[in-house]
């Protein structure tokens, strides 16, 4: 189902919480039972972690990191739950290559991760060795699962405040005043595991204190536009520009162009709800399409620009 906008009432936070647990050890379960591990990421985790103060934490989907070479496996009990693929036939660049979206009608979604973040720069199978030594047991909507130990779940709270958001924020304000610094010492011990640095460094450095304690740490900065973009509000409308601008020759840069332009049927009914409706619907999607670039192009130009000159002149703070 499309995601939901976050609730502010605590109750209706709480409650749609625990039908997100349910989903989630249901979809533990179903795999368990077909001899799939899975590690359950963010949700539940990160909420009994980090907001145990009794302070509800808003998420709306499931996020599941299974083996490489259980993924296709993995899959199909998904669809024997009665999910399916968000992005069937889309083209390449038009989702994330580091998970797989899964939804049913009247369910949260399930996210199926074949590597921990877009972040990492190791090898599916070499994220799954390292991920895997470092988890420990909870009960989740009723079932054991497996969720990330401290050390990993500091690594990842900072890879996920990349993003920018309020929430992602909040997670890492609370991550920071949990830790000390020899577990932060042992996060960034698992970030270098992962070649996973420079995303650790640039999200660790979302927040005042987390200046400070990477500096104390030595956490390189060591970052590039497209970290420095996915720290960004408007990364959306930014990051096509970097892509054209790193892309080698014509033809490939006037691809994607093109790809952003008339993206594939999946992608408008995604991106343009009323485009699942019908195919007048679809066309329409596309028509608005054909304006929308052209409309938010000029600010995307800018960030992207601004992205540029920061990472040029070696700024330490993304904004």
């Amino acid at each position: 189902m499309a995601t939901p906008q976050p609730a502010t009432n605590p109750l209706a936070v709480t409650m749609l919480s625990l039908a997100v647990d349910q989903v989630a050890g249901q979809a533990v379960d179903a795999l368990s039972r077909r001899g799939i591990r899975s590690v359950l990421l963010k949700g539940a985790s990160f909420a009994r972690w980090l907001y145990d103060d009794g302070q509800a934490r808003y998420y709306a989907d499931v996020d599941l990191l299974v083996a490489p070479e259980r993924f296709g496996a993995a899959g199909e009990v998904l669809a024997s739950l009665g999910y399916t693929p968000r992005y069937t036939g889309s083209a390449a660049g038009e989702q994330a290559d580091h998970a797989d979206n899964w939804d049913r009608p009247g369910s949260p979604s399930v996210d199926l991760h074949k590597i921990l973040s877009a972040k990492v720069g190791v090898s599916p199978e070499r994220c799954w060795a390292v991920v895997t030594a470092h988890t420990r047991p909870a009960t989740v909507g009723g079932v054991a699962a497996e969720v990330l130990a401290p050390a990993v779940l500091a690594l990842h709270v900072a890879l996920h405040a990349e993003s920018g958001r309020r929430k992602t924020i909040e997670d890492l304000g609370r991550a920071l005043a949990r830790l000390d610094e020899d577990e932060w010492r042992a996060a960034l011990a698992i970030a270098e595991e992962l070649d996973a640095l420079p995303g650790f460094g640039v999200g660790l450095r979302l927040l005042p204190e987390g200046q400070e304690m990477g500096e104390r740490l030595g956490v390189p900065m060591d970052t590039s536009v497209e970290l420095f973009l996915q720290s960004s509000s408007t990364a959306v409308l930014a990051r096509p520009f970097e892509q054209v601008a790193a892309a080698r020759g014509l033809r490939a840069k006037a691809a994607l162009v093109g790809r952003e332009l008339v993206p594939t049927p999946s992608f408008i009914r995604l991106w343009f709800p009323p485009a699942r409706r019908s195919r007048l619907a679809l066309v329409a999607g596309y028509l608005y399409r054909l304006v929308w670039v052209p409309w938010k192009a000029p600010q995307g130009l800018r960030s992207w620009w601004r992205a540029r000159r920061a990472v040029a002149a070696g700024s330490k703070q993304p904004r």
